[in-house]
This record gives C-alpha cells, structure tokens and sequence, in this order.
C-alpha cells in the first residue's frame, strides 16, 4: 500500500513518518519534498518534489495512490494571501491530484483554530475542510490539534519555550478571558496521529485532539517560569496586540488566533494527551 505525506520536512511531519513506519502499515511512504531535503534511509521511503503553490503532478507515483496525509501548511505570514492560495487553494490542488492517481482516502491536519473568527491562518483551514468534505472519499478524516510543542521549532508554544529557556523571561498575557491554551506534546499528537491514520474507518470524521488541561494565559507563564527559572513578565493584551500589528513582531493573524472561539477545548476534546505541560513543577497559576 502506499502513503503520501506532505510536511515531511517539518517537526510534526518527521514524527508523523517516524511513526507510519513503526506501524508498519504502508510498503511505500512517499515524502513531498519542496524545498528541504528528506531522509530516504528506510528502504519504504520514496520522495517526489511538490509545490503547493503551483499545479500538481502525481504521476511519479504508482496508481494507486491509497491515502494522502496533508500536513504542510503556511502557519504564519503577513500575507494573508498566502494562508489562501496553499492552505485552501493548494489544499485542493492536491486533493485533486490524488484523486487523479486513483487516492480515495484522505487525512487532513486542521486545527481547533479553524472558525470563522481565526484569521486567515483558521479561516483557510476552515475553507479546506469544507472544500474537502464536498469532494468523493471513501474515507476522509480531519484531524484538529491544540497547540503542539516540543517538536525544537520558532513558532508557537516552543517559541515561548525557547525564549523562557534562554531569555530567561516568561510573556504573561492577561486581559482576555479568551487566552487559552491546551498544550499536546508532539509525542502525544504523533502517537494518537498515527494510530487514526492506519485505522480503517469510512465516511467523513473529524477528531478534535487536546493536551490534557487547559491553561490560561498566566498558567502557562507560570509552568515556563519554575521550570527555566525566568521572570514573568505581565503583557496586556492590547498592548501586545499593538505589539504584533504595528511593530512587525508577529504575525497579525495571530491576535484574532490566540483570542478566536476554539473547536475544542480539554475538556470537549475527543482525543486527550497524556503529558502535562512543564508537568514537573507546580501550577502557581
């Protein structure tokens, strides 16, 4: 059987392959190369060059295609168009293609963010799992993440990480109710991950995956603060907000991201993880 799998060269998609090949599901895993080189030690391993942005040949691969796993995605930019034309528009382009190659079964990697108050980054999103659901599958799965870390990445949770850890500061948000976060360690994502992929199911689902609590913005502060000994630094919303639009230190996305309505939280969620966040020190929080 064969695997396409796309964001290979990413955290999530190196332990999302990791994983596929420990199951043992698949003879042929193929890895959609843009522009990082892949590893293609393991001898089910192949890779084809793929580029969201532009029209998609599959041939390269043997029909049939059996599954598609969609990881890659734009994550964050100043340019909204970006999150549209490879989050949605490149998201169909795939879909498409695999069809083409006789793929009847698809796995998609959303978010909980995806709602119509997200940003481009969840509203792209949003518009792929809708496009998506409208087309032929045997099987097409939606996967909805909390915030992954521990993957060693810039973004995200592990940014907040990497500055505590060697900053030693510790960005408290407060003035919203809506700052929350449900932190899954990328070993708890990949293990419930990969387990979905291989299972055999029909029709359309979609699994919303949790960490295992959920923390508001001080809580978290706190969690990176005992464990990396760093200072906490209150942040008022606002100001942070001002922060990102008008000093170009982020994303502007990420305000409507972070403060959005979720899909999920840890105590709806259908798929929980197992490793608290920093779970070696106390919650001051």
């Amino acid at each position: 059987m064969r695997l396409l799998l796309t964001g290979a060269s990413s955290a999530i998609g190196r332990r999302l392959i990791r994983e596929i090949l420990r199951l043992g599901a698949y003879s042929e895993v193929w890895q959609a190369r843009h522009q990082t080189a892949l590893d293609d030690t393991d001898e089910r391993l192949r890779v084809i060059p793929l580029d969201l942005r532009s029209p998609i040949d599959l041939e390269a691969i043997p029909a049939p295609l059996d599954l598609v796993v969609h990881v890659a995605a734009v994550t964050h930019s100043r340019e909204i168009e970006k999150y549209w034309s490879i989050n949605h528009q490149g998201t169909l382009r795939l879909a498409q293609a695999a069809q083409a190659r006789g793929c009847r079964r698809f796995v998609y990697l959303s978010t909980r963010c995806a709602t119509a108050d997200a940003g481009a980054y969840g509203e792209s999103k949003l518009a792929a799992e809708a496009a998506l659901g409208k087309m032929d599958w045997e099987s097409l799965l939606i996967m909805r993440p909390a915030e992954i870390y521990g993957g060693g990445g810039q973004e995200g949770i592990d940014r907040l990480i990497l500055q505590a850890s060697t900053w030693h500061v510790a960005l408290l948000l407060f003035g919203s109710t809506r700052i929350e976060f449900a932190p899954l360690h990328i070993d708890d994502f990949a293990a419930n991950a990969g387990a979905s992929i291989v299972k055999d199911r029909s029709g359309v689902q979609v699994i919303e995956m949790c960490g295992p609590e959920d923390l508001s913005g001080s809580m978290l502060a706190w969690r990176l603060a005992k464990r990396f000994k760093a200072l906490p630094v209150p942040v008022w919303w606002p100001v942070m907000k001002a922060l990102i639009t008008g000093m170009n230190v982020g994303s502007p996305d990420q305000i409507q991201r972070l403060i959005c309505r979720k899909t999920s939280t840890a105590r709806t969620a259908d798929t929980l993880g197992h490793i608290r966040f920093l779970a070696d020190v106390s919650d001051a929080g």
